[in-house]
């Protein structure tokens, strides 16, 4: 008996090892990336004008490593500024240069033709964006009207995961245009 279990011993092992890996890999491979948009490989474009003078405010975080990228819209209507979010995926094979041209189509002219479309639209939860505060700065005379200028801080908080990624919760500052007149 003590011979059977010396060979026996050593295949229940190895065995008990490969569920050990297989189990940790399929894991790995299932749970959800993760997006920092404070992260030190995120880039962050601020949009608060267009050409016909301010508009509502648009931050864009784009993760280029994991192919998505985050757009925050702040309106400028009130006060109250309202604060939404969606989350847009592209193919693993978009490169750095495609998702630069989507997101200068987004908010500027659309001086590219020929761009990545996301193979994901995922809006976030109404629940989990907010303003936390926001600030008078100044007040501005431009072309197109008169506007109060205001930091906005916002927050994206309690999260689920969305199709393979889970953001993390952040909270940013950004300036809001309203029109007086």
């Amino acid at each position: 008996m003590h011979r059977l279990m010396n060979r026996v011993s050593p295949v229940c092992v190895a065995c008990f090892g490969w569920l050990v890996v297989t189990a940790t890999v399929a894991i790995a491979q299932d749970a959800p990336r993760i997006l920092d948009a404070r992260g030190k490989e995120t880039q962050r474009l601020e949009v608060g004008s267009s050409f016909g003078g301010y508009r509502n405010t648009l931050i864009f975080y784009t993760f280029n490593q994991q192919k998505a990228v985050l757009r925050v819209l702040i309106d400028n209507k009130d006060t109250k500024f309202p604060v939404s979010a969606v989350l847009y995926v592209f193919a693993d094979d978009v490169t750095e240069d495609g998702l630069k041209k989507w997101l200068n189509n987004q908010h500027s002219d659309g001086l590219f033709p020929e761009v990545p479309e996301p193979v994901g639209t995922h809006k976030i939860p109404s629940m989990s964006c907010k303003a936390t505060s926001h600030k008078l700065v100044d007040h501005t005379k431009q072309p197109f009207g008169e506007y109060d200028n205001y930091t906005v801080s916002i927050q994206l908080a309690d999260l689920k995961p969305i199709a393979k990624f889970q953001i993390k919760d952040f909270t940013d500052k950004a300036t809001v245009h309203i029109k007086t007149n």
